[in-house]
């Protein structure tokens, strides 16, 4: 770290793995600060993430977002969120947001761009976040989900989303945080 800023770095001097998991793997790594002052840190060595924000419309022609709705192991509860998952390594972000968006809608995007990215929490984890805005829409087929995955897509309008966002089912940060992304670039209901 340098300049003005260095007074708030932390030096490694060591890093062992605790445990190997299928997602992530878990370190202690000690660290002295600027300061002086040594710990030990926990951190998740994690792969990176993409999340879609699929735009279509209702049968009545509504805005309308492709969201999936699954079991979350961690919550213990379903929620409704944007097709997502991990990048594989050496994959490029926007090739798994198409891929995710292909085997958990059947869609493909027509055009799809980046919205953002961030630090899903760096307390922590050492990984990131991409969202894409998919749009012009095409079916091609039906969802081609991993063997121990289970989602139902469904096509939530626009309204429906902002009037529960953040509650009941519609609580993972990431899509709250998509959709704000997607609404701030103008998006809005007819």
């Amino acid at each position: 770290m340098q300049g003005t800023d260095a007074h708030l770095g932390w030096g490694e001097h060591a890093r062992r793995r605790i445990a190997s998991c299928a997602l992530f793997e878990l370190y202690a790594v000690e660290r002295t600060s600027a300061r002086g002052k040594t710990g030990e840190f926990w951190v998740l060595d994690a792969p990176d993430w993409v999340n879609v924000v699929p735009v279509t419309t209702t049968a009545d022609g509504e805005p309308a977002l492709i969201m999936v709705r699954q079991f979350r192991h961690g919550a213990e509860l379903i929620t409704t969120e944007f097709p997502a998952g991990l990048v594989e390594p050496g994959e490029d972000p926007a090739a798994a947001a198409a891929r995710e968006l292909e085997e958990e809608t059947g869609c493909r995007a027509g055009r799809l761009t980046p919205l953002n990215t961030v630090l899903p929490n760096p307390a922590f984890m050492n990984n990131r976040s991409y969202t894409f805005l998919a749009e012009d829409l095409t079916r091609i087929g039906g969802t081609k989900l991993d063997e121990l995955e289970a989602l139902e897509p469904r096509i939530v309008p626009v309204a429906e989303i902002e009037r529960n966002l953040g509650t009941g089912e519609y609580v993972n940060a990431l899509t709250v945080l998509g959709f704000l992304w997607y609404r701030s670039r103008g998006a809005a209901p007819r």
